[in-house]
């Protein structure tokens, strides 16, 4: 600790602040000359002291700062004056390490409205901190801080510092100096407990400081408030780049991590390939443990799927929550601290509040999720500390609620498609969909396709005696209908192709891929087949520029294993497939 009073001047030369330049010089000469004989002095003001503290060069430095007038004054405020009997009993007490004596004498001595009770009052205060170095006590901090806040605000206090301090230094007005230190000794306070804070890791040293007196020293705008800000505008920065199009290809982690943890009971593993097979990854990322599988597992994938639409979308999301967490807990940093309604601490707050609105009005625009979005768009709003951004909120609240009212009014989604002069209506309903008189229900979809094509987006699926064909110009409208699908379409297939293939042993075919109960296979020219088993370390597959990406493990590292396109049935549920199959097999055969 840098050290107000801990490294003080008059406490490294073992006097009070009493002592005049003459006995200053004096006793720094004493030290000197018994140091250079290894002789190390003990003073009765050595109060919890540190072993090799005095040294010829922190004593010449104490001399030095003494001699300055400015750094005099402040020495002086931050140590014991003992000028009358009740301090010297306090003073006898500390000799015979009865600190609790000494903090009962000052406290019932300083109990009376006069200005010498508020001296003993700051003696008191001293040897609160003094304490307070080593010893985490609340009863201390509050009563220092509410000792310094009375100390600090007197002006009868001031009055007798100021003549006290002419008296011992033998000068005739220090009015000036004193006033300028009476305007900062706030900011010398707050470093002291911003010290605490650091010794102690516990911001509430900070916290009531800023509740009690309210003001920011040094070592909290460059220790505390500038990182806490710096990082908040990392994770800002870290927001506004996802969007839609552009973190797809990222969205799923190729590094090789070196521990796995559960996402509900924080139950932490290595990223070892026995310990992969103890936890459930699912499609949007997200890990838990087998106990946490098989317990809320099915609330756990619900939960997600609430948070589909299109593709890659419920990934997105989970990307512009990762972030948003971490927004959070930066702020709440802030609230521990008691620096949130901070003036600098306000403008990154409005920030922060205009960074979830983006990242709201991409999921409402480009995702089509419409609940996120105003749920983000809440969020900001709290954060938000000026009120022309709120109100910017409200009316961006407003209009999505409105557009919700519009277009879930029966929960069903009619679409108008121009085909040939005339428009041909898609309507899709939670339990169907139906284009030009054939409609399909959702319990009897057995496949699924969609993929970009000459400019045009195609949309296909299939029951086992109907199938819907459609071509859109329209990304808006694919991405409605893809919505529609991720939500209520392909969990069904899902379900089916993994029932499919353990309870009726089938083996499933999507493109040049074979899913069995085994794993995933594919055959190689001249070389046989190629597996990837469900004991095996298995890497989540992605969706990437129409097609579906399998992986492999060689060597503790991520290799493609085969690709399959769009254009081929079921195709995109290659990653949620993959998932559940890895779960089914290791829930049906646990380790």
């Amino acid at each position: 600790m840098s050290g107000l009073i801990e490294k003080n001047a008059f406490r490294i030369l073992g006097l009070d602040i009493s002592a005049n330049q003459k006995e200053i010089l004096k006793r720094y000469k004493e030290i000197i000359n018994r140091l250079k004989i290894a002789d190390f002095p003990e003073y009765d003001l050595d109060l919890n002291l540190p072993k090799d503290f005095r040294t010829e060069e922190t004593v010449t430095d104490a001399l030095k700062r003494l001699q300055n007038s400015k750094n005099n004054l402040v020495e002086s405020f931050f140590w014991f004056q003992i000028r009358d009997t009740v301090d010297e009993n306090a003073l006898g007490d500390l000799r015979n390490n009865n600190f609790d004596g000494a903090i009962m004498t000052w406290k019932n001595s300083s109990e009376t409205d006069n200005s010498t009770g508020l001296l003993y009052k700051k003696n008191l205060n001293l040897l609160y901190c003094l304490t307070l170095q080593s010893e985490d006590n609340d009863d201390y901090l509050n009563e220092s801080l509410q000792n310094w806040n009375e100390i600090i605000k007197s002006d009868k206090f001031w009055n007798l510092f100021e003549k006290t301090y002419a008296i011992i230094n033998e000068q005739t007005s220090n009015s000036e100096l004193i006033n300028e230190f009476r305007n900062n000794v706030e900011k010398y306070i707050s470093d002291i407990y911003t010290e605490f804070y650091e010794q102690h890791k516990n911001p509430k040293y900070v916290k009531q400081f800023q509740e009690i007196i309210g003001a920011k020293g040094d070592k909290i705008e460059k220790t505390l408030l500038q990182p806490i800000h710096q990082e908040i505008y990392e994770t800002i920065s870290e927001l506004k780049k996802i969007n839609f199009e552009s973190n797809l290809e990222s969205i799923v982690n190729n590094s090789s991590p070196t521990e796995i943890q559960c996402e509900n009971c924080q139950k932490r593993s290595s990223a070892n390939p026995d310990s992969r097979k103890k936890f459930a990854k699912y499609r949007d990322g997200s890990i838990l443990c087998k106990e946490c599988h098989k317990t809320i597992g099915k609330e756990w994938q619900k939960k997600i799927k609430e948070n589909e639409t299109v593709e890659g979308s419920a990934k997105i999301f989970r990307l512009v929550q990762i972030s948003i967490k971490k927004l959070e807990s930066q702020l709440e940093k802030l609230r521990e601290i008691g620096l949130y309604e901070d003036p600098q601490s306000k403008v990154v707050r409005d920030h922060v509040a205009d960074a979830i609105r983006n990242a709201s009005v991409m999921l409402h625009n480009d995702a089509h999720m419409v609940p996120k979005s105003i749920e983000l768009l809440d969020l900001a709003k709290k954060i938000s500390s000026s009120s022309s951004a709120r109100e910017k909120m409200n009316f961006d609240l407003k209009d999505i609620k409105e557009f919700k009212e519009t277009n879930e009014t029966d929960g069903t989604l009619v679409l108008e498609k121009s085909e040939f002069f005339r428009k041909q209506k898609i309507i899709i309903n939670t339990n169907f969909m139906e284009y030009k008189k054939t409609r399909i229900y959702v319990r009897d979809v057995t496949n699924i396709s969609y993929y970009g094509e000459e400019g045009n987006y195609l949309f296909n699926i299939g029951s086992s005696s109907d199938k819907i064909d459609l071509k859109f110009s329209s990304r808006d409208m694919i991405n409605q209908v893809i919505n529609y699908a991720a939500q209520y379409i392909e969990p069904i297939i899902v379900e089916k192709l993994v029932k499919s293939i353990f309870e009726k042993d089938n083996t499933v075919s999507i493109g040049k891929v074979d899913f069995d109960k085994r794993g995933y296979h594919k055959s190689k020219i001249l070389r046989g087949v190629e597996s990837v088993l469900w004991t095996d370390p298995v890497y989540p597959a992605k969706l990437f520029e129409g097609n579906a990406i399998l992986y492999k493990d060689k060597n503790g590292f991520m290799n493609q294993f085969a690709s399959i396109p769009f254009k081929n049935p079921n195709a995109p549920v290659v990653p949620e497939l993959i998932n559940a199959c890895f779960n089914e097999y290791h829930m049906r055969n646990p380790s």
